[in-house]
């Protein structure tokens, strides 16, 4: 198993977002967001990102893919925040039905981007996708998740796209919890792509209506024969 260059190994008793240092956090105030800025530390995903994962998470059926989030760590008035403004996609990524594991040539793929294209930000956490059986963390995401991305402010989102609900999960007294995230509206919401009965429930029902519309253009054309010719 590979181990993400930045995630730490300090935390003895387990990281948790209340070791996170105010000191190290730039000001910065929170964008206009959806849901309420409470006093404590919280996430805040841009929309323009919530929706590249969704179109990741989409792109295949029944396998779960990866990636993670790009940004910083601020804090305003009411405490640290995380500010997710980016993500990466995880090229090279062993993928299978049920789990998903970086491997050597994603972090190498991950930490180039990085490089060039953000440099002053962060990985805040990483996301992946669960195809049709919820919105949780398995063992061997929490294996991941402590791993790789345990520093106090490191989340993890859990996509399922079959279903369209999703799930941050933030760092509780080394254990992780799941928690409601702010959304920056920088851009439309993408909509759902309709997957597998879903899918086959819509075209029934456009079936559905042709077969009634057919049915009432052939009507009026008898209505219209016979009052033609009497």
């Amino acid at each position: 198993m590979v181990v993400n260059p930045e995630s730490s190994s300090s935390n003895e008793s387990g990281p948790d977002v209340g070791q996170i240092m105010l000191g190290e956090c730039p000001l910065r105030e929170i964008p206009l967001v959806v849901g309420t800025r409470e006093p404590r530390f919280q996430v805040v995903f841009k929309q323009s990102v919530l929706n590249e994962i969704h179109r990741h998470g989409q792109s295949v059926e029944n396998t779960e893919i990866c990636g993670v989030l790009v940004g910083n760590v601020y804090q305003d008035a009411s405490g640290p925040y995380l500010y997710v403004e980016s993500s990466i996609r995880g090229e090279y990524a062993s993928n299978q039905s049920c789990n998903v594991t970086f491997t050597a040539e994603t972090w190498n793929h991950i930490q180039g981007i990085m490089e060039r294209k953000h440099s002053t930000q962060k990985i805040l956490g990483w996301y992946h996708t669960h195809p049709g059986f919820g919105i949780f963390l398995s063992d061997m995401d929490l294996f991941i998740h402590g791993n790789f991305f345990n520093f106090p402010w490191q989340v993890a989102l859990v996509y399922d796209p079959q279903s369209g609900e999703e799930g941050t999960f933030l760092w509780q007294a080394g254990k992780t919890e799941r928690d409601q995230y702010l959304l920056e509206p920088d851009e439309d919401e993408q909509p759902h792509d309709l997957t597998g009965a879903a899918r086959g429930s819509a075209k029934s029902r456009i079936s559905t209506m042709q077969i009634a519309i057919a049915g009432i253009v052939l009507v009026a054309a008898v209505v219209g024969a016979i009052l033609l010719f009497r």
